[in-house]
């Protein structure tokens, strides 16, 4: 392009020249001409440079650019290294936690015949509960609960006596509960019993929390548990027996809920085996709880125990009715039998509903593990029969009152009958 320039730009000249060609020499006008080409030359000479200077410069871009890229990558992978891995936020705490509670005030009025008077008292029960998720398989809980000393299983209840004294506080639960399969849990510690319950049966204490471990599952309709607890550690022996095992429970449940038609009806079979029980104290605070002893004080028996349940769940127009019946038998002893029935209509729950229901039961001497029966009916003893009429209702959210009156007779298979009336008035709020 720039020779082409100077072409013209020489044409142009020749030609203005051309009227004055007479009047300039020769010696002038190849002047000229070597001028013209010595500029040609540099201008060559300067695109030349031009082009090369070029190059060089599309080679150092690239070059940089290169270099550019490189050191971003190493930058990047050194923040990665330096930058610690995100924390477990504090607000996910919530969602992991869950915190629950109860506080009852009880009135109780005892006549117990066998005692030299009535008894009126003023109990008093509290329990707070903590419940977390571990992972996403794996829950554990801590719960506390008042109890009279050392620590009553069968009953979280304090008196209200001892001019306004400090109520102790034990640990109520402690366990984990894994979920290691659909359905599947493994469980371990201070636990909830694992086992369904027909009904209001009374054949356990509401309060106990037994200690060891079980496993439950549940495909469907069908249910079932297995488990083994410890009842006690070196057991004390009777004199008869020199050996010091210890006693513990074996036991496994199997069940179905069938479906009605709207309707529920479920039925369950139990065994429970207490092994190295016979001759032994496994006793809490001393008692056998009306169980037969030896001359020597340990247990006359041992208790390998199957049980049946059944529970029906129906409706009596806007009510829910509920029928249900446990039996249980002993296997390794001679008053053996333990039988309960019952119904309830209504259910005491959301504000303004009630429920009420009535019972029949009858646990002979040696049919059931006393120490792990109600404590309220026949006085937490065994060898009691009676009924139950119990009632509630719900005033406001979160808060039922209860009465339960019992009517029982004891000592209906050994000694002399006796009669044993409780009434107890609750006033319960959980949150």
């Amino acid at each position: 392009m720039k020779h082409q320039f100077l072409a013209a730009a020489a044409a142009a000249a020749a030609l203005s020249m051309g009227s004055a060609a007479h009047a300039a020499s020769n010696d002038e006008i190849a002047q000229i001409r070597s001028q013209l080409q010595s500029l040609m030359q540099r201008v060559d000479k300067l695109e030349a440079e031009n082009d090369t200077l070029k190059a060089e410069n599309d080679q150092l871009k690239a070059q940089t650019e290169q270099v550019t890229k490189q050191l971003a990558a190493t930058n990047h992978q050194s923040a990665d290294k330096l930058t610690p891995p995100p924390a477990a936020k504090a607000a996910d705490w919530p969602n992991r936690i869950v915190l629950k509670g109860d506080v009852r005030y009880r009135h109780q009025e005892t006549d117990d015949e066998s005692a030299s008077a009535r008894r009126d008292e003023d109990l008093l029960r509290a329990r707070l509960g903590v419940e977390a998720k571990v992972n996403d398989n794996i829950v554990a809980a801590i719960g506390v609960a008042t109890s009279s000393a050392p620590g009553n299983p069968r009953g979280a209840n304090v008196q209200l006596d001892g001019e306004f004294s400090r109520k102790s506080l034990y640990l109520d639960l402690a366990y984990f509960d894994w979920t290691f399969a659909d359905n599947a849990h493994f469980i371990a510690g201070k636990m909830k019993m694992p086992f369904a319950r027909p009904g209001q049966s009374l054949f356990w204490d509401n309060d106990i929390n037994p200690e060891g471990i079980a496993l439950t599952y549940g495909t469907g309709s069908l249910f079932g548990s297995v488990w083994g607890y410890w009842i006690e550690e070196n057991v004390p022996a009777t004199t008869t027996v020199t050996t010091t095992t210890d006693t513990k429970m074996y036991g496994l449940q199997l069940g179905n809920r069938f479906d009605l038609g709207g309707n529920n009806l479920v039925v369950m079979a139990s065994y429970y085996d207490i092994a190295a029980a016979k001759n032994r104290r496994p006793f809490y605070n001393g008692s056998s709880n009306g169980n037969s002893l030896t001359p020597t004080g340990g247990l006359a028996y041992d208790f390998q125990v199957v049980s049946l349940g059944a529970e029906y769940n129906t409706r009596l127009g806007e009510l829910p009715l509920q029928v249900w019946a446990d039996v249980a038998r002993n296997l390794d002893a001679e008053y053996d039998t333990a039988y309960t029935m019952g119904t309830m209509i209504g259910k005491a729950s959301n504000p303004g509903t009630w429920e009420t229901g009535l019972a029949y039961q009858l646990i002979e001497k040696d049919a059931l593990f006393a120490q792990h029966i109600d404590s309220d009916f026949g006085g937490g003893l065994s060898d009691s029969g009676g009924w139950v009429l119990r009632a509630g209702y719900a005033p406001a959210k979160n808060w039922v009152l209860n009465a339960t009156y019992f009517k029982n007779v004891n000592n209906q298979d050994v000694g002399t009958e006796y009669d044993f009336d409780r009434l107890m008035l609750d006033f319960n709020t959980r949150f």
